[in-house]
């Protein structure tokens, strides 16, 4: 855990690129809850999204050296090796959940690297010194691989929304280390927990736990139930914000909530302008800066 928290701690700072996008912002009484998307929308992603990282064998390299896994062929083919059957895992599980009605297939990472590395061990590629650690491996190889920082303004939005006792959730193509991530950049706190610090856990749905990604409708409609029994909300009294057209705005849109279409950041603004199902939907906003919020939900 050591080694994780320096490298959070070094993390290069990350500023959003212009996407030139004009933003669409008016009061709209109704809204009581908040709900975000993460990678893109609260934090920058130096690849755009959670799925488009860049994998390499320098990284793996160095994720195996800070976790006390050795590489016993000391070369780029063993790591290239590695590498490819971790893909081709990823692979297998994603046709796996498609023959079983799942569209949009999402997996653990975390099943997936025990997986790899327990046959990279018996191909006599690596081997696991006593307290080897596979979750911290992923950890780092993913926090090298996929570079992010928070969205400027995050912090003081989602503090702001709970001083004003507005309940706030997740929604995200994500992984066991997101939460990391963001009670990291929260309160600079190094934890494995899943309840990210401000939001409400029963409000949090991550993918990896689901077995399936955006945009599966099913990941809002999780959180229905809550929303109707503990908020006593309508899915219109709810907003989503995310960057995506079709992961975000239209499959929110499918469960009734009011969709906010993040365009802060060139990086990972997904417009999907030539999906015949997002041209025919429009996000009810369009904001480019966290705080623009305010400018949407009622003031106290």
């Amino acid at each position: 855990m050591i080694y994780i928290e320096e490298l959070l701690s070094k993390l290069e700072k990350l500023e959003p690129l212009n996407t030139g996008v004009e933003p669409l912002v008016y009061c709209d009484s109704e809204i009581k809850c908040v709900i975000f998307d993460i990678y893109g929308t609260l934090l920058i992603s130096s690849s755009g999204d959670i799925d488009l990282a860049e994998f390499s064998t320098k990284n793996l390299h160095e994720a195996f050296l800070a976790s006390n896994i050795e590489l016993i062929e000391k070369s780029e083919r063993a790591l290239k090796e590695i590498l490819i059957d971790f893909a081709s895992t990823i692979h297998i599980c994603h046709n796996e959940a498609r023959c079983h009605n799942i569209p949009f297939p999402e997996v653990d990472i975390l099943s997936v690297w025990e997986i790899v590395l327990i046959v990279a061990r018996r191909k006599n590629l690596i081997s696991f010194n006593g307290d080897a650690n596979i979750m911290q491996m992923t950890c780092i190889f993913e926090f090298l691989s996929n570079k992010v920082y928070p969205m400027p303004g995050m912090l003081e939005t989602i503090t702001d929304l709970r001083n004003r006792f507005i309940p706030i959730g997740i929604v995200s193509n994500a992984q066991f280390y997101t939460p990391v991530l963001m009670n990291y950049f929260i309160n600079h706190e190094l934890s494995l927990e899943e309840k990210i610090h401000f939001f409400d856990q029963e409000l949090t749905v991550f993918s990896y736990k689901l077995g399936i990604g955006k945009p599966d409708n099913r990941l809002f409609k999780e959180l229905i139930p809550v929303i109707e029994k503990k908020y006593k909300l309508k899915p219109s009294e709810v907003l989503y914000i995310g960057n995506d057209m079709l992961k975000d705005i239209y499959t929110s849109k499918e469960v009734g909530f009011k969709t906010a279409l993040f365009a802060g950041d060139r990086r990972s603004l997904r417009m999907h302008s030539s999906n015949k199902k997002v041209n025919s939907i429009h996000p009810d906003f369009i904001i480019t800066d966290l705080q623009q919020i305010f400018k949407i939900i009622q003031q106290p």
